[in-house]
């Protein structure tokens, strides 16, 4: 994986962190992303304006692309939340993140990636430090917790999200081969947006977004300009990286998440995350020199 691709990736990872912690201290948190993605897309358009005085139409495989990936992206985050309402999040979190584990076989199929050895290993090593990162108990019972559990709403929605996540990174990887990554980007994010927002409006009364507005615009704005940029720099590095090495490395947000809640929220550290974040570093390393 070339290093500036790794670089661009772990920056990404780290905005993305930020802006889940300040979604994190919201009270209508659905309504607070659409009106973050709102935030994004002004952002975006204010950056064509201002560097070529026009929004650039979606040309060729834009749309189309955009349009499959912010679908399945969109349905990773109602999948995501259902999971949330029905299931406790130490127990459907960590499976949420299984999309990873899916990649390669889709990125096999679908677009003949081959990966080393070493760097399959990392790829396992970088999902089970994400997973024992969301560990209450480090045991045989508290690794098989979720498993166990597999029949609870809650869980299928979490594994649902994961599933969903896996399809629209094969269509993202697609989307920032055959097209600018800039323009792709705008539209994805345009797509994701519309598809939150119908979902939004199908849960969610206008009086919510009014007060999430009204209390968190400030709030808003930076999460949209950090989720901007997260879109961004995640992108253009995978242009240059396969999308299986990609999606991996970008775990590394749930440690930087973890960071932020123990400095930000006064949340405790421990053994067991001490295991999961020298996994995480563990897996990039053999990601990186595979």
């Amino acid at each position: 994986m070339p290093d500036t691709a790794l670089l661009l990736i772990l920056l990404s990872a780290a905005m993305h962190a930020g802006w889940n912690l300040i979604l994190k201290t919201t009270r209508h948190k659905l309504a607070f992303n659409v009106f973050m993605h709102a935030s994004a897309i002004g952002i975006f358009s204010l950056y064509w304006l201002l560097r070529d005085g026009a929004i650039p139409p979606p040309a060729g495989p834009v749309l189309p692309l955009a349009l499959s990936a912010g679908f399945f992206f969109a349905i990773y985050h109602a999948c995501l939340t259902a999971s949330y309402e029905r299931a406790d999040v130490s127990l459907a979190y960590p499976l949420t993140t299984t999309g990873p584990l899916y990649i390669p076989l889709w990125a096999y199929l679908f677009l003949d990636e081959r990966l080393s050895l070493l760097g399959m290993t990392g790829i396992l090593v970088v999902f089970l430090g994400a997973y024992i990162l969301q560990m209450r108990e480090l045991s045989w019972a508290g690794l098989s917790f979720p498993l166990r559990n597999i029949r609870i709403p809650g869980v299928l929605f979490a594994l649902s999200a994961g599933l969903f996540y896996s399809v629209g990174a094969i269509v993202d990887k697609r989307g920032v081969t055959v097209a600018d990554v800039f323009v792709y980007t705008y539209y994805l994010d345009m797509a994701l947006f519309v598809f939150l927002l119908a979902n939004a409006l199908m849960t969610n009364s206008p009086a919510r977004f009014l007060e999430e507005i009204r209390a968190h615009w400030p709030r808003g704005i930076a999460a949209g300009l950090i989720l901007f940029l997260s879109f961004i720099t995640y992108r253009i590095g995978l242009q240059m990286a396969k999308v299986s090495y990609a999606t991996s490395v970008r775990q590394v947000s749930a440690l930087a998440g973890v960071v932020g809640g123990i400095l930000l929220f006064r949340e405790r550290f421990g053994r067991i995350r001490l295991l999961g974040a020298a996994l995480i570093v563990l897996g990039v390393a053999c990601i990186r020199l595979g």
